[in-house]
């Protein structure tokens, strides 16, 4: 279980990707929940997913035996049934301790944004007990990064309440499927680790659907196009890329650049939403992406020992 402390451009780019998707995706989020309940919304997205990439994980074996590059993956069912369960659980109490965070009377979209973002924080203090010391230009990025967010997300002030206790579970369990990313990615095929994980996530939310929310295909219909992008791109094509991304990449490393997606959001919303982006946001977003630049600096080398004759 060993990772580099210096990201590769490929997977920057992969989780790169993933931050740019899961921000622009709010905007869908935000259209869906006119129609349709959080879990109906999550179930529908995550099903959606599933058929998507069980499809291509099909045709990408099919293509690997025309070739003759098929892989024997007997070895790895269970490891790959063990990642998708572990991976869609964390992932799936996150989401929903994030729609219940919401809820709260007293809960903003900013706060929200915040709480949920510590994340980053969470997952290099994971990574202490297995070893795994992030380069010291992390701790500085990680101290900008929380500074940034504070101004992108708080602008409206900060106050306490029941649904931040919520929300600090929701990005406990977002570190936790991070590292989970991180362990199981290399040891499993990406397609088809977030094909498991997504269908972990329907089947999750399908009795949190009948039981909270009131489904109804009229309002399925009328939030198909969300559920669609939301589906196919978010949870289909953004969690492979960060499954792909995370392969032999430093989690620490990972979240900063993941944690991106708050910046996207917040460009989006002002771009296609009409939001106003107030000084101390626009200051947030330059904070953040100099944080996410500083992290991948490369830590001092460890000198070399002339053994003595």
């Amino acid at each position: 279980w060993q990772t580099a402390n210096v990201m590769k451009p490929k997977n920057a780019i992969f989780l790169a990707l993933t931050a740019f998707i899961f921000g622009i995706s709010f905007i869908a989020q935000d259209e869906a929940a006119e129609h349709v309940g959080p879990f109906t919304f999550n179930c529908a997205r995550f099903a959606i997913a599933f058929v998507v990439l069980f499809a291509t994980a099909l045709i990408a074996d099919g293509v690997r035996k025309k070739t003759g590059h098929a892989e024997s993956v007997k070895k790895a069912d269970k490891t790959l049934l063990l990642g998708g369960l572990l991976c869609g659980l964390a992932l799936g109490t996150a989401i929903t301790c994030q729609q219940i965070g919401l809820a709260d009377p007293n809960m903003t979209s900013g706060k929200a944004g915040f709480i949920s973002a510590c994340y980053i924080i969470i997952v290099p203090l994971l990574g202490l007990p297995l070893r795994r010391r992030p380069t010291a230009w992390v701790w500085p990025a990680l101290a900008l990064a929380i500074g940034g967010l504070y101004l992108l997300c708080l602008a409206d002030g900060f106050s306490l309440s029941w649904g931040d206790i919520v929300m600090a579970v929701c990005a406990l369990m977002i570190a936790v499927h991070i590292m989970l990313c991180d362990y199981f990615a290399p040891r499993c095929d990406s397609l088809k680790l977030t094909c498991a994980q997504c269908a972990v996530i329907a089947v999750v939310s399908l009795p949190l659907m009948f039981a909270f929310d009131t489904p109804d295909i009229a309002a399925l219909g009328e939030a198909l196009p969300s559920l669609l992008f939301c589906g196919v791109l978010a949870s289909g094509a953004a969690y492979t890329f960060q499954m792909i991304g995370q392969v032999g990449a430093n989690p620490t490393l990972a979240s900063m650049i993941m944690s991106f997606e708050s910046v996207i959001a917040a460009i989006a919303g002002a771009l296609v939403l009409g939001q106003e982006m107030t000084a101390a946001q626009i200051a947030g977003c330059a904070v953040i992406f100099a944080a996410v630049i500083i992290a991948q600096l490369p830590g001092r080398k460890k000198k070399e020992v002339t053994p003595t004759k």
